[in-house]
C-alpha cells in the first residue's frame, strides 16, 4: 500500500509552514482526501507537486544531480 501522509508530515518534508501547506491542500496544488475530519496526502501527491514545481522551473525532475541547494 501506498505511504499516506498527515498534513504535518507533508509540510515538514516539503519544509513550509502550516498556512503555506494548507494554502496548496485547498487551491487544488497538492492533492488530498478526507477521512471523516482528518486530511491525509498520498506520498504521490506530494511528489508529483514537487515535479511539476521543478519542470515549472526549468529543471527534469528525474535528474538529481541538477538540482543544487
Amino acid at each position: 500500500m501506498e505511504k499516506v501522509l498527515t498534513v504535518v508530515e507533508a509540510r515538514r518534508e516539503l519544509k513550509i509552514s502550516h498556512t503555506k501547506m494548507y494554502e496548496l491542500l485547498l487551491s487544488g496544488k497538492v492533492h488530498s482526501f478526507r477521512i471523516g475530519r482528518l486530511r491525509r496526502i498520498r506520498k504521490s501527491a506530494l511528489d508529483d507537486f514537487i515535479n511539476r514545481q521543478l519542470l515549472e522551473e526549468g529543471f527534469d525532475p528525474n535528474d538529481s544531480e541538477e538540482i543544487k541547494a
